[in-house]
């Protein structure tokens, strides 16, 4: 199945430029322009597999906008599937980061199972597209819309923001289902140089990481008092109790409503003056929630730690989610009552998602330290966007978080993600006085403002466009 997503958001060229400076903003018109003459009339399209939740869907939110506004025809698909279909992606997924994830098979059957499950969206897509059309599809999900576009669009890339630092027997399994796929792409684009396996190393490749909007509401400035509200709905104020009805919040993202109520595991809560330790992710096993939980409760003397992820049942491409929650919450139950006092496991609503992201900005924003222990990691944008609000952030010293974090001067790196001492030792360092929290925020604030904003992804789109039509020649 395949559905158009429409995507409205307020004007957000003007304060892009603003915040960039002028040569960027010269650049990125000029990219602007170079994409335009490439499609000679025709629609950049960007495929994916879910609408909300993930960094792809948060980044097209933003993208298509910007390219409207610019100038550039664009329009996003979203491609879904059965059962079968969401579990051998999410077992592709696993592999492809260098686990063996359930154990299961990548085999032919499986390949057959996935493109037959694909097979309507690919027909779909078909129809839709025209020949002068450039498609950018994203990640495992789409990579079997390759046969069927190619030669009946201008060009076709795939994108993938996922991987491994260092190849594993169940990282080739994944390669092995996808690399014939792929045979008839015009690129192949990743987050992280160190991810691209070593059989398509000799195709054309770019390296392209991903980036944050600082105008959408996961991103925007907040006031104090909005961020006690949101805190307040997640369990987190000290002072506060969640609204029992509707509230409107004014944000510089627009007016957003408060209506849906977390689903909050707690036993004392955030206790007033206490730090904030925070990580916010899927409740996935390379996140490593559970990890990070031990980590601050058995090594970390002071404050109490947010676990924060989506409902567990709203992200349809990702079926281990409410597995690796009740993991999590299991972990939680086994500790002792001081302990418990000191973890909230927080599920927030997906129903919204300018909901889902402001509450999550407002507990970025009050948190003392943002933690992000993957065990594996494409590029990881929650780092960036706690980076943008000047957090300090710890981060494993893995996939696109080293390409985010410099240790020591923007952020703290653990150097192996599976030390949880470690992890404490440098928390508790950063919370203590001998660390200088805020000049390490405006670093943090300073490295996404030069490399992670949306101009940089249009400038490199026009690049690689610009690339493939001097090939042709």
């Amino acid at each position: 199945m395949l559905t158009i997503n429409p995507v409205r958001s307020r004007p957000v060229l003007a304060s892009l430029e603003r915040l960039i400076g002028p040569q960027r903003a010269d650049r990125l018109r000029r990219a602007a322009a170079e994409i335009q003459d490439r499609l000679h009339g025709g629609t950049l399209w960007h495929v994916n597999s879910t609408p909300t939740g993930g960094g792809v869907a948060e980044m097209l939110r933003t993208l298509l906008p910007l390219y409207d506004e610019l100038g550039v025809r664009s329009r996003w698909a979203v491609v879904s599937g059965d059962d079968a279909f969401f579990r051998i992606t999410k077992r592709l997924g696993v592999a492809l980061y260098g686990s063996d994830g359930d154990g299961g098979p990548l085999g032919p059957a499986e390949r057959e199972a996935y493109l037959r499950a694909l097979k309507p969206a690919a027909d779909r897509l078909v129809q839709k597209v025209d020949s002068r059309d450039v498609v950018i599809l994203h990640d495992h999900q789409t990579a079997g819309l390759v046969p069927s576009l190619a030669g009946r669009v201008a060009s076709v890339h795939w994108r993938c923001h996922v991987g491994v630092d260092e190849p594993t027997d169940a990282a080739e399994r994944g390669w092995d289902f996808l690399t014939e796929l792929l045979d008839e792409v015009d690129s192949l684009i990743f987050s992280v140089a160190d991810h691209v396996p070593a059989r398509l190393r000799d195709r054309t490749v770019l390296i392209q990481p991903p980036f944050i909007s600082p105008f959408d509401a996961k991103n925007v400035d907040l006031p104090a008092d909005t961020v006690r509200a949101c805190l307040a709905q997640c369990g987190l104020d000290p002072a506060g109790a969640p609204a029992r009805s509707p509230l409107l919040l004014e944000t510089a993202a627009g007016d957003v409503r408060l209506q849906s109520t977390p689903s909050v595991i707690s036993d004392g809560g955030h206790q007033l003056g206490e730090p904030l330790i925070t990580q916010v992710s899927r409740w996935d096993r390379l996140k490593d929630m559970a990890g990070v939980l031990t980590a601050v409760t058995d090594h970390v003397p002071v404050g109490h730690l947010a676990l924060v992820g989506p409902d567990p049942a709203a992200i349809a491409d990702d079926v281990e989610q409410g597995f690796w929650y009740a993991d999590c919450l299991d972990h939680w139950r086994k500790l002792s009552p001081a302990q418990r006092r000191r973890v909230s496991l927080i599920c927030l609503p997906m129903a919204d998602p300018t909901e889902n992201a402001l509450l999550v900005n407002a507990v970025q924003r009050a948190s003392d330290v943002v933690v992000q222990k993957s065990l594996a990691e494409g590029f990881g944008l929650t780092v960036s966007e706690a980076m943008w609000k000047s957090r300090v952030v710890v981060g494993s010293a893995v996939g696109g978080i080293r390409a985010q974090i410099t240790d020591g001067v923007d952020g703290f790196l653990l150097t192996d993600p599976a030390d949880l001492r470690g992890l404490g030792q440098i928390v508790a360092a950063v919370l203590s006085d001998a660390t200088d929290r805020q000049e390490i925020g405006e670093r943090a604030h300073r490295r996404v403002r030069d490399d992670f904003l949306p101009d940089r992804e249009v400038t490199t789109t026009a690049s690689m466009l610009a690339s493939e039509r001097m090939a042709t020649r």
